[in-house]
């Protein structure tokens, strides 16, 4: 199965003494400007981008 929508989330790499993320990453928008093919695969980018 191909992605076929993209959204936009705020998430941070903050973890606590348990080894949870936190703050937990939150919805923000779909991204009806961009193709799953303008946004890099999980692992495949070297830094993290804002927009």
């Amino acid at each position: 199965m191909q992605p076929g929508l993209v959204a936009e989330v705020s998430a941070d790499t903050a973890v606590d003494r348990g080894g949870v993320y936190w703050p937990p990453a939150r919805y923000v928008r779909m991204r009806r400007d961009a193709t799953v093919d303008d946004v890099p695969r999980f692992g495949g980018g070297s830094a993290a981008t804002a927009g």
